[in-house]
């Protein structure tokens, strides 16, 4: 009896012979396949659409078509099946003609049965081989991809694991070495787990690291990532109960407060039934700021972490040199910055801040214009608002003190008359972030008398996002001013790429400078750029009327400083014992 070459596969059977296709169907039937027969290649082909078979014996010309067609367009369609074409001519030609299909074998009508067999048998066993190498293929790169997973990821959470971690800090600080792009690094910490683990024991402690990367991870879907997260972060579990965030493209601030709002949130968030609420200690170090290398910028992120646990933990420090003394903490500046931070939860929690404003006059209508809201703290734990504002950047609070500070500052505006602005300075990090300020209550009310001063620009290094929230901002109503214009190409830059409505010019330009000087012409060019782009310079920093003579001989005609009023309650005027000179007639509106 023959070998059942063929048990549970399935043969069709395409000729237009009746004698052929039931001799064929009863050689396979005796092989154990279940074959079907078919009289032309249009049965064929309907046949082949609906189920699907192991192999295919079509006879070469057809009634309808050449059975090389078929066999054509099995290989196009990648189907796991052999091909045997049939054919009585038995010819060179035709022989290579089918071969060069692809096909597994070219048999010529009529036929040794036995010879017929064994040439079935042949191609069945190469079917079977094809497969069992596929399978063997398949399960080898299942295997592969374990043991890369093993290599680059955290068995128990998903997470990258440390060197995976470490490897991709190196190509992002590889990448802003070329590029000259900023990346930082934030490593959370969860407090007092050796205690919590003591009390779950080691299966709940497990369930709890899992549930933390999960936490991390959010849905794991790019298009509703958590807030603290963008695409292109590297997550990883560093070590023990440490989680690490990479974040490209991210400055101190902001990872600083892309940090704090995950400890915030993680604060206030169940991770599982039976799970413990948890807090965790943060530390960030960014690139290039803090650190030039991937070992330096873990290791500054490192010392962060460990000031923030030992200042008292459940808060986040962003490093600074002063943390770290010889290789060691230094138990005093950390004492310091937990004390700083208390201080600036405090204020902000209380409002400890005291709102001055400063006028902003026209020497042509010789009046008041605008008034700067300027912000001094009131909490002895701060010597001046940038103490403040660097604490607020160092541990991720940035949008929450600003927020704070525009609602008291705006308060007053009711008092202004209705043809009068107020000028908010705004930190950089604030300005970039999406529907960030036009949402803020208090301001929507008022959009149309705020302008918004944007402080410190060179530190914008993204122009386009930049120019996107001008027009966003300028949606909402508000009208946009670069604080601190200097002489250099940066912040000429500034002004070509942001358009602002208003430049501050900073008095350093102008003091000493003399009347046709080079400086005078530079400064004379720059406030006739300015005008033929219909942006109206201020020059801030008046403190003497001969510093109020020379700016008004260059052409400026809006002036602040302590010469005409220092800043004071709402609202301070100027003082009409000063005689205002008088400047060239107003700019031009901008154009387009």
């Amino acid at each position: 009896m023959p070998e059942r070459v063929g048990e549970g596969l399935r043969a069709l059977v395409v000729d237009d012979e009746e004698v052929v296709r039931s001799v064929v169907v009863e050689v396979l039937e005796g092989m154990g396949f279940l074959a079907t027969p078919a009289e032309s290649l249009t049965a064929g082909r309907q046949k082949l659409a609906v189920d699907r078979y192991d192999l295919l014996i079509i006879d070469k010309n057809l009634p309808d078509g050449s059975g090389l067609s078929m066999a054509h367009e099995v290989a196009e369609r990648s189907l796991d099946a052999q091909v045997v074409i049939i054919s009585g001519y038995a010819t060179l030609s035709s022989a290579v003609e089918a071969l060069q299909t692809g096909v597994a074998d070219f048999v010529v009508k009529p036929f040794d049965l036995a010879d017929f067999r064994a040439r079935l048998q042949r191609v069945i066993e190469s079917l079977k081989l094809r497969r069992a190498y596929r399978t063997l293929f398949k399960e080898l790169q299942e295997k592969n991809a374990i043991l890369e997973g093993l290599a680059t990821r955290d068995p128990l959470t998903g997470l990258d694991n440390h060197a995976s971690f470490q490897e991709s800090v190196r190509r992002e600080i590889e990448r802003g070495r070329r590029y000259g792009a900023r990346c930082a690094v934030v490593l959370a910490s969860i407090d007092r787990f050796r205690d919590i683990n003591a009390s779950l024991g080691f299966p709940g402690g497990d369930a709890l690291l899992r549930s933390l990367g999960g936490f991390l991870l959010g849905s794991g879907r790019a298009a509703d990532l958590p807030a603290y997260l963008a695409g292109g972060d590297v997550l990883a579990r560093f070590g023990g109960d440490t989680f690490a965030i990479l974040l490209p493209q991210t400055d101190r601030t902001g990872a600083a407060t892309r940090a704090e709002h995950f400890r915030r949130t993680l604060e206030q968030t169940e991770l599982g039934s039976g799970l413990p609420r948890i807090t965790v200690s943060v530390g960030v170090a960014a690139f290039p700021e803090h650190a030039q290398d991937a070992d330096a910028l873990i290791a500054a992120a490192g010392t962060s972490l460990d000031a923030a646990k030992q200042a008292g933990r459940n808060r986040l420090i962003c490093w600074s040199r002063e943390l770290s003394a010889g290789g060691r903490l230094d138990s005093a500046q950390v004492r310091h910055e937990a004390d700083k931070l208390v201080a600036l939860q405090r204020s902000i929690r209380e409002r400890s801040f005291q709102s001055v404003y400063q006028p902003i006059v026209d020497l042509v209508a010789g009046t008041e214009v605008a008034w700067e809201a300027l912000t001094r703290p009131t909490d002895p734990a701060f010597t001046s608002i940038i103490d403040l504002l660097g604490t607020a950047e160092r541990s991720g609070q940035v949008p929450t003190l600003g927020r704070v500070l525009r609602e008291i500052q705006i308060a007053t505006i009711d008092k202004l008359p209705p043809d009068k602005l107020l000028f908010l300075n705004v930190h950089p990090f604030e300005f970039l972030e999406q529907g960030g300020i036009e949402a803020e209550p208090a301001l929507q009310p008022w959009t149309k008398r705020v302008v918004l001063e944007l402080t410190e620009a060179a530190e914008l290094s993204n122009f386009a996002r930049a120019r996107e929230r001008v027009a966003a901002l300028r949606a909402a109503g508000f009208r946009i001013a670069v604080d601190d214009l200097g002489s250099g190409y940066s912040s000429l830059n500034h002004l070509a790429l942001l358009e602002p409505d208003f430049v501050k010019v900073d008095m350093a330009m102008i003091r000493g400078i003399e009347e046709g000087s080079r400086a005078a012409r530079l400064i004379k060019h720059i406030l006739e750029y300015c005008r033929g782009e219909g942006m109206r310079a201020v020059c801030e920093g008046i403190e003497t009327r001969e510093e109020l003579r020379v700016v008004a001989a260059l052409g400026v005609s809006l002036v602040q400083g302590y010469l005409l009023a220092r800043p004071g309650p709402p609202f301070p005027k100027v003082s009409r014992e000063l005689e205002l000179t008088p400047a060239p007639p107003k700019s031009p509106k901008r154009r387009g």
